[in-house]
């Protein structure tokens, strides 16, 4: 019976420990998440790194309450919106595509292709 709270106890903290953090959220950095969705807040994208198919597209939407942002690829592909607009892009090749905002530093992310 002891083991058995013994393992319990561990599977908990393992999941506390998984969830304590937002390593993708607001200033995040962690492993890319599997969405297709990031949201475009004030000085920050949630979540910043995502990994997708090859063929999906990603949107990215503006919180009502976001200043003017933009999301740059190197390729100089942009999509400069405003609060609540949306902007898509289609990934048809894997590969890793960094993006970030020109308008403010420090607000970057990724889309991980397989």
């Amino acid at each position: 019976m002891r083991k058995g709270w013994i393992f319990l106890a561990a599977v908990a903290m393992a999941a506390a420990s998984a969830c304590g953090s937002d390593s993708t959220g607001p200033g995040g950095s962690g492993p890319p998440v599997a969405t297709n969705q990031v949201s475009v807040g004030n000085d920050f994208f949630n979540a910043p790194n995502i990994v997708v198919p090859a063929g999906t597209t990603v949107t990215w939407t503006w919180s009502v309450s976001a200043t003017d942002h933009n999301v740059t690829f190197s390729d100089a592909s942009s999509g400069d919106k405003t609060a609540g607009a949306t902007y898509s892009r289609q990934f048809n090749t894997a590969g890793t595509f960094s993006y970030h905002c020109t308008l403010h530093a420090g607000m970057t992310g990724s889309v991980l292709v397989q």
